[in-house]
């Protein structure tokens, strides 16, 4: 499993033997069942995972007490609350597993490790992060112009492997409609 961390990674920064081998002893193998939290609202992100299967979501309250989800993290995603670890912050929402979900995880104090002796580990995991926001902001700009069955097929096109293995109310509030719209432009399209 921690393999699969390290040649990500090896897309970004190569990593000599030393450093791999740093890498696997100050990370852990993590096993999460459906509904376990990685993280709940209101308390300081202190880990990074790298998921090898299942999907988690980033979850919050709205003003008006509704559950929202923000986003969906799959396989080959960073699992943390970016904000939360970086500024010492409460998280504002939770992380929430989807599914049954096996991570590689690695505590603040191995980030730390990792940035003192990894050379490029900080600016690499930054290209990262950028890639990962900017792939958010562009799929939710592409939903902007769209109406409720388009976002669905746009989603269904982008994230296939989500589609299946996630409650369908939790896809209607991160596409902003209701379950009920949803249903019912599943039926319709199924057939498409």
């Amino acid at each position: 499993m921690k393999e699969n961390l390290v040649h990500h990674l090896n897309n970004y920064i190569k990593l000599s033997k030393e450093h791999t081998e740093l890498l696997i002893k100050n990370t852990e193998v993590k096993n999460y069942k459906t509904s376990d939290f990685f993280l709940e609202s209101g308390d300081k992100c202190d880990q990074i995972a790298f998921l090898i299967n299942g999907v988690f979501r980033f979850c919050f309250f709205d003003n008006k007490g509704n559950e929202v989800t923000s986003y969906f993290m799959k396989e080959h995603d960073f699992v943390c609350n970016i904000t939360s670890f970086f500024e010492f912050s409460v998280s504002s929402g939770s992380i929430q597993a989807e599914t049954n979900c096996e991570v590689v995880q690695f505590s603040r104090a191995s980030w730390d490790l990792f940035c003192d002796t990894i050379p490029e580990w900080e600016s690499s995991f930054q290209k990262i992060i950028n890639e990962t926001l900017i792939n958010k902001i562009n799929f939710q700009r592409s939903l902007l112009n769209l109406n409720a069955k388009e976002s669905y097929l746009k989603f269904l096109k982008t994230h296939p492997s989500i589609l299946q293995r996630v409650p369908l109310n939790h896809i209607a509030s991160f596409l902003g409609i209701t379950p009920f719209s949803l249903s019912r432009i599943r039926k319709s399209t199924s057939t498409l």
